[in-house]
């Protein structure tokens, strides 16, 4: 393997056990609005590292209220471009409606809420059995759906700016030629009708 791959995935592992262990000693909303976030940041990178290379792709795509400067809108093409399955697409998307829940109401909520606690149950990626407590389907979830997204950013090859296409002015002469032709030729045809 070569030596910056090792090194990238040395200090990806790094990351990785950091945020999980920040995940469990977070609150229930901090876990669930840092779980996004992340997430979030590792769909961008996916979909930046799938794109082609160019010095404005942040500003034009991802930036404000660009195409992709949105988790669900980064979610949705990810899938579309085969990065992720369905089901991580439907994981994600619970995982983004429980950040919400936690980001926009200000009661007092947990993973035990009801509506959140009936979600964090049905997740596929969880590898809990059924009847665990929902901040371990959660966070189990989170932990596979960023396992698939790391791989996929890993094994994805990026694409290339498309070569410059447009006529030549050999190309635009003739075009032009053709229908100065075609004009006349129509014109007398009409002509001839008189």
């Amino acid at each position: 393997m070569n030596d910056k791959i090792v090194e990238h995935l040395a200090t990806q592992k790094k990351k990785v056990d950091s945020f999980r262990k920040s995940l469990t000693s977070e609150s229930d909303r901090g876990c669930a609005l840092f779980a996004a976030a992340y997430l979030d940041v590792s769909l961008s990178d996916l979909l930046y590292v799938s794109l082609v290379g160019n010095k404005n792709i942040e500003k034009d795509l991802f930036e404000g209220t660009a195409p992709l400067s949105t988790f669900s809108s980064r979610i949705k093409l990810a899938y579309y471009l085969g990065l992720i399955s369905q089901t991580c697409r439907r994981d994600l998307d619970v995982i983004r409606g429980i950040r919400n829940d936690f980001a926009h109401d200000p009661g007092i909520i947990s993973f035990n809420t009801q509506s959140i606690r009936d979600r964090c149950k049905n997740l596929s990626f969880s590898y809990h059995q059924k009847d665990a407590d929902p901040r371990s389907h959660f966070t189990a979830t989170v932990m596979g759906v960023l396992g698939h997204i790391h791989m996929a950013t890993l094994s994805t090859t990026p694409h290339t700016e498309k070569s410059d296409d447009s006529p030549s002015e050999e190309d635009k002469e003739g075009h032009r030629q053709r229908i100065s032709e075609k004009i006349l030729e129509e014109m007398n045809k009409g002509a001839d009708n008189i």
